[in-house]
This record gives C-alpha cells, structure tokens and sequence, in this order.
C-alpha cells in the first residue's frame, strides 16, 4: 500500500476535507426570520476511501435562534454522535466519538442569516493532534521509502492544519440565496505537481428567509493518482412543543 493510500484511509475518519468551503451566493438572501421553536441539527459527514470503503460521521445538535441587535445568537448542545467506519479505522472512529468541541456555541449570524467570523480561532482539545500521531505511526510502519514518508507526512499535516479552526461550514448555510453553487480550485500537492478540488453545494426545501430543509456540500478531490469524494449533509428539524 502506498503512502499516500494509508494517509487517505486515516485522515478521511477524522479530518474535514482541505480548502472545503462553499463559494459566496451570487445573488442577495431574502430577511432572515428563523423559527421560534428549537431545531435539530443534524450534521453527516461521508468519505470515500482508497478502495472504495466509506466512513460516515454523523453529529446532531439541539439549538435555539435568539434575536440580537445586529443579527441572531445560536445557542445549543450536541445531542448524538454516530461513526460508522470499516474495522480498520477503528480507532479513527473512536477519537470522532469522543471529540468535544469547546466554544462551538454559541454560533453569530448576522441580520441574512450568514456566519459571523468567530473574534478567535476554536482552539480544539487536542483531538487532531492525536489524529495526526497516529497517522504519522501508520506511516512509519509502512514499507514505503523515506521519500514517500515524508510526502504523505507533509499532506497530513496539511490537512489537519487545516481543520484547526474548527469546521467549516458554508457561511449561507441558514439562509442560502440559491439552490446550487460550485466552485473549482487548484492546490499544491507535497510532491510539486498540481491537484484540483471541486465544491458543489446544494440547497433543498428553500423558502426565502427560512431554513432550507437540507443542505448537501459535495468536494470532488483529484490527487493525480488518487480521487475520492466527501459529502456533508445539514438537515434541519423543526420541533414543534
């Protein structure tokens, strides 16, 4: 198995996918008016594998839309953690499960309905970092050379640096303006070649100005030798008293 297999098979349990990020609706959003009742959250993430094996990471919050002056306060708690994951990546899941996520609320929107930037970075519990150990064993346990060691090490570090400021989630994603966005880019790969990541972002069930019903991120990855597929999928549920 290659370097660059391994690093995929431990870094899609764990990691969001590097530069994930939805490109900016086009056209202006309706007023945001989200409801007065909690919702549930539920958040799904599904990676592709090397041999064509997913793992599937769901995470469900119960949240509350509080008016403020400038916009609205997002306050919550997360309810449910489910990993399903090929026995191989046992222990991949196990760090999922028990992942906290100090500072994850309460989440600002402003008067569209759209993310507020956090004032700081979400710091973590140190549940990356351990990711990125246990990767970096798998790696060295390898019989692979030093070369493709160190490459598979630096596109780890990559990703896990990448998601240290928490996830990210589209900045429209209470209040979308449209029903499908896509974005491509390209990135640079630890060997010096090129890859190319394609976003595409869809909205179901949207009325102006409400929550849609589902939100589903597609990042298409193409490595050169190597191409996989995530999604993310946010539905929303409104809990009536």
């Amino acid at each position: 198995m290659s370097a660059r297999a391994i690093l995929l098979a431990g870094i899609a349990a764990i990691s969001p996918a590097a530069a994930a990020h939805a490109a900016p609706a086009a056209s202006l959003p309706a007023a945001f008016a989200p409801p007065e009742d909690p919702v549930m959250i539920s958040r799904t993430v599904v990676r592709s594998l090397f041999d064509g094996k997913e793992v599937r990471a769901t995470r469900r919050y119960l949240v509350w839309f509080r008016p403020e002056a400038d916009g609205w306060r997002i306050e919550g708690e997360l309810r449910d953690v489910i990993v399903e994951v090929p026995p191989a990546l046992e222990q991949f899941a196990g760090l999922e499960r028990n992942r906290t996520e100090p500072g994850f609320f309460p989440i600002l929107l402003d008067s569209s309905g759209h993310l507020k930037p956090r004032a700081k970075p979400r710091l973590g519990d140190g549940s990356r970092a351990r990711a990125a150990a246990v990767g970096e064993m798998m790696i060295a346990g390898a019989t692979t050379s030093l070369s493709a060691r160190n490459q598979a090490n630096a596109m780890l570090t990559q990703v896990v640096m990448a998601g240290n400021n928490g996830t990210a989630w589209p900045e429209d994603l209470f209040n979308p303006a449209q029903a499908e966005t896509l974005e491509t880019r390209g990135i640079a790969l630890p060997d010096g070649s090129r890859g190319k990541i394609e976003i595409a972002v869809r909205a179901a069930g949207l009325a102006p100005g409400n929550l849609p019903a589902q939100v589903e991120r597609i990042v298409r990855t193409d490595l050169g030798a190597t191409r996989r597929n995530s999604r993310e999928i946010w539905t929303f549920e409104l809990l009536k008293p």
